[in-house]
């Protein structure tokens, strides 16, 4: 079984300021590590398809125009 968020935030009340501080500086680069991640999966993706013509050029107004249609 694993541990529950209740759990872990129950732990986490029990540490000093110092080390509640290191546990959000540490949470705080994964979340932008995985974010970077994500990023970069959706940019390849997004490269996949315009390189395979899945997806089109043009400007902001063509877009709005197609949907319109």
């Amino acid at each position: 079984m694993g541990v529950t968020i209740n759990q872990v935030l129950q732990e986490f009340e029990q540490l000093s300021l110092e080390d509640k501080e290191y546990v959000k500086e540490t949470v705080d680069k994964i979340l932008i590590e995985e974010r970077r991640e994500e990023l970069f999966l959706r940019s390849e993706e997004a490269m996949a398809s315009y390189k395979s013509g899945k997806s089109k050029v043009g400007t902001v107004a063509a877009l709005m125009k197609d949907l319109n249609d």
